[in-house]
Order: C-alpha cells, then sequence, then structure tokens
C-alpha cells in the first residue's frame, strides 16, 4: 500500500492541473545576465518579475544536477522572544502541502533518485538541498515551488516538529560542550546584534511558540523576492528557466519593512565567562569581533586565518600542538552579513590550563601586529586559501553551495571570485595593520570550560 500511495501522489505532481503556477508559462519580463563563476566557468543569472532569482551553471560531464534553495531568512529576522523560528520552521519545509501528504515529499524525492538531500538555517539565510538524476528536474521543481507556498501548517504538524528541534537543542547545546561554549561566546559578545542568541533558539522561546507565529513567518520570509533558486549539472539553462517560470512565476512578491537592526557598540574591556561542562579536559574559546564579510579586511583576516591555524605549519599548531599543551587549536572568521567574529579555540592536554593556551594565542596574535609575515609564510597562505577554493567547485552540490552563498550573502556571484582574488594580493604590511585594528586584548572575550564540580555547578 505504501508504495502504490507514493506513487499516486508522485503522478500527481507530475500531472498537477490546480496550482496557480502552472498558469504562467511565459517568460516575458524574465532578464538574463552571463555571470563568470570563475576564469573558466560561466554561469547565467535569471531575474523573475516577482522578485525570484535563478542561477544556472551546465555541467554535462555526468547526468545528475543539484537544486539548491537559498533563502533569505536566518536567525538574524527573529524577534526577541520568537528566537529559533528559522530553524524550527526549516523542520516545517518537510511536512505536507496541499497537493502533498505529510511524509510523501520524502518518499517521492527518494523513489526519484535522490542524493544528499538536506536543509540547514544560519544566522543569515535558510537552505534546502538535494541531487537528482538529469530526467527528475520538473519533479523537483513542482516539489519546491509547491513547498514554497502552499505548505500546511496546522496545531498539529508544528507540535511535532517543535519537539524534533526540542530534542536536537537538546543533543547540540545542552548537552554538547561545543555546542554549549558556542552558543555562550555569542551572548557574551553581542549585547544588541541579532547574533547574540543561538540560530536553534533559546528552550523558552521554543515553548511559547505557536502554529500561527510559524505561519506568519512563513507569508512573510517563503516568497520568491527573498529566495534564489540554483541549479548546477546536466540541464539546460533555457529549460530550466521555462520551468521555473512556469510553476513559481506566477507567486507574488511580499513586501516587508526591514527590521531596525540594533549596532552593537564597540567592546572596550575583556569579557569572561566560566561554564563547568562533561569535558575531561579544560576547553578555550576566544573571540574577537571583526565586520561583515563584504569589508575591504576580510581577505586579510581570511589569510591570518590561514597563518594561525592552516594546516601542520600553522603558528597555532607550533606553538600549542607540537608544544604539547593542547591537542587541537584552530581560528577562523565567520562568514557573515552583520559584523560578526574570528574565533579562535584550544582543547588541552590532559592537566594543562586553558589560561596557558590563552596567554599563547595573545603572543601570536601580537606577533602578527608588530612583526613582518615572510613573504614564503605568505605564499604558504595564499597556497591554502587557493587549494580550498578550487577543491570546494568540484561536484554539482559544491558548485550550488558556492553560487547561492555569493548571490544570497552578498547579491552577486562574480563577488566570490573578487573576494578570492584581493586574498591572493594580500602584503605582509596589511596583515599587520589589520592584526593591529581587530586583535586588541581589551577587545577580547573569553569562554573556558572546566571539567563539572561534583555537584555539577555551572557558573
Amino acid at each position: 500500500m505504501k508504495i502504490a500511495k507514493a506513487a499516486f501522489v508522485a503522478v500527481g505532481i507530475l500531472s498537477l492541473p490546480s496550482c496557480s503556477t502552472l498558469q504562467r508559462t511565459s517568460t516575458e519580463g524574465v532578464e538574463a545576465e552571463t555571470v563568470r563563476v570563475i576564469e573558466s566557468v560561466e554561469a547565467v543569472r535569471y531575474q523573475f518579475p516577482n522578485g525570484l532569482r535563478l542561477v544556472v551553471l551546465e555541467d554535462h560531464s555526468a547526468p545528475t544536477f543539484a537544486y539548491q534553495t537559498w533563502f533569505d531568512v536566518g536567525s538574524r529576522d527573529e524577534e526577541p522572544g520568537k528566537t529559533g523560528l528559522a530553524h524550527l520552521f526549516e523542520h516545517m519545509m518537510f511536512k505536507g502541502t496541499k497537493s502533498v501528504p505529510d511524509g510523501e515529499f520524502d518518499r517521492i524525492i527518494d523513489e526519484a533518485g535522490a542524493e544528499g538531500q538536506n536543509a540547514y538555517t544560519t544566522h543569515d539565510h535558510t537552505t534546502y538541498i538535494e541531487e537528482l538524476p538529469k530526467e527528475r528536474l520538473e519533479l523537483v521543481v513542482k516539489l519546491e515551488s509547491d513547498r514554497m507556498r502552499n505548505l500546511v501548517v496546522n496545531d498539529e504538524s508544528f507540535a511535532t516538529e517543535r519537539e524534533v528541534v526540542q530534542n536536537e537543542r537538546r543533543y547540540r547545546n545542552e548537552n554538547s560542550p561545543e555546542g554549549l561554549m558556542y552558543q555562550e561566546i555569542y551572548g557574551l559578545v553581542f549585547t544588541k546584534q541579532a547574533y547574540r542568541w543561538p540560530v536553534i533558539g533559546y528552550a523558552e522561546d521554543l515553548a511559547r511558540m505557536s502554529a500561527a507565529d510559524a505561519r506568519a513567518f512563513y507569508e512573510t520570509h517563503y516568497v520568491p523576492n527573498k529566495a534564489v533558486i540554483v541549479v548546477t549539472g546536466d540541464v539546460r539553462a533555457a529549460e530550466v528557466r521555462d520551468l521555473v517560470a512556469r510553476h513559481y512565476g506566477a507567486y507574488p512578491k511580499v513586501e516587508k519593512a526591514p527590521l531596525d537592526r540594533e549596532r552593537e557598540p564597540e567592546q572596550k574591556s575583556p569579557r569572561r565567562k566560566t561554564l563547568r561542562l562533561n569535558v575531561q579536559v579544560e576547553k578555550l574559546l576566544m573571540a574577537f569581533p571583526i565586520p561583515a564579510m563584504d569589508h575591504e579586511d576580510i581577505p586579510t583576516l581570511d589569510i591570518i586565518q590561514m597563518l594561525l591555524s592552516g594546516g601542520r605549519s600553522s603558528r597555532l599548531q607550533k606553538a600549542l600542538v607540537e608544544s604539547g599543551i593542547a591537542t587541537v587549536a584552530y581560528g577562523y572568521a565567520a562568514d557573515a552579513r552583520d559584523p560578526s567574529l574570528f574565533l579562535l579555540g584550544a582543547s588541552m592536554q590532559d592537566k594543562m590550563k586553558a589560561n596557558l593556551a590563552e596567554k599563547v594565542i595573545l603572543r601570536e596574535l601580537e606577533r602578527l601586529s608588530s612583526e613582518e609575515v615572510s613573504q614564503l609564510e605568505l605564499e604558504r597562505a595564499r597556497n591554502l586559501l587557493s587549494f580550498e577554493f578550487f577543491s570546494g567547485l568540484e561536484t554539482n552540490s559544491e558548485k550550488a553551495r558556492y553560487l547561492g552563498h555569493y548571490e544570497s550573502q552578498l547579491g552577486r556571484i562574480e563577488k566570490g571570485l573578487e573576494l578570492h582574488k584581493r586574498r591572493l594580493a594580500v602584503t605582509s604590511q596589511q596583515v599587520r595593520e589589520v592584526a593591529q585594528r581587530y586583535f586588541l586584548p581589551q577587545r577580547r572575550s573569553v569562554i573556558v570550560g572546566l571539567k563539572k564540580s561534583s555537584s555539577g555547578e555551572n557558573r
């Protein structure tokens, strides 16, 4: 019976006549533009009259394609008291629509041969991904367009998914030392900005939410003018354009006044917090405020990230791991639309103290601020970034993620290549100046994770 039902629903979707999107078959008013992804690769960007953007990159080397939908909504778009709604709604999107009963979306897409079906939510966006055989293009366009505007959001489905998210929160945040430290560092640094709460939300906010909150969120944010569709692989751009026009074209724009986003005041003194965690060794997480990802200093901060923790020859690897102080050391600049954080962390060797790692990291940051980086070390950092950049463009899904990330986050794919070229041009003088600008000791925030006491106290 289950197989027969799935087959029936799949046929229904393929021939669905009642959906209003099928009424629009014209591509009149659709603007097309060829964009350069990397030096030898081009894609086509389409802008639809209702604000929807479509990016298609043809690659006929294998008979598959990746399909990703990037919605311009994340936890930064939530209101205090309703944190976690963006992530909770990501779960809701896999429930039933007016045309596809609850549970059938996954069944249909799996039987169509989908690989890597998933979704995730960040501070800035929510993304839905899948990869399928090329013959299934129209099926996935219909399914994805259907759930963009025809989702059934009722009390029963909401209660089910809220419980799933509450369990996920307990696993990923409350019961995970690393997850809790990551949550707390953002709350320690940010006092005004929306990044101060975790993407998964606070438990008390999840408990008080209702299906009405989810419906309002859906109607406001899951609209064509807040979406970018990316298709990469064995497809023809014109065919994808026509299918998207047919199935999404009649959906109207929904305009909403932007939130009044508060600016974070400058941090002028260090902030610290100690957590008692389920760990056997001490852990350190340190953060420095940095600007948004479109700022001119971001390419240099990316180079600094590689100098500090890129590979076995990196400075923190030598100073913390090879010296026997820590088992793991890392650093990275968060890639975010609003001002965010440069994070540095370490897991200590047995009986080693986190405050020792903090002193070592501050010393290495001071070296970056005061000493010239050698051309050999700088070239090594550039080479590592180039390797990461190009190795991250090998599969259909990786290409789609790259295209969606820059089109969604920065408004234009081309900025991804521009950013990479600027990384490769960073000088040792820029490294020193940027380190002096952002890695001031008084602007650090520190979370130290210690082993729980017998009483289980957390302070």
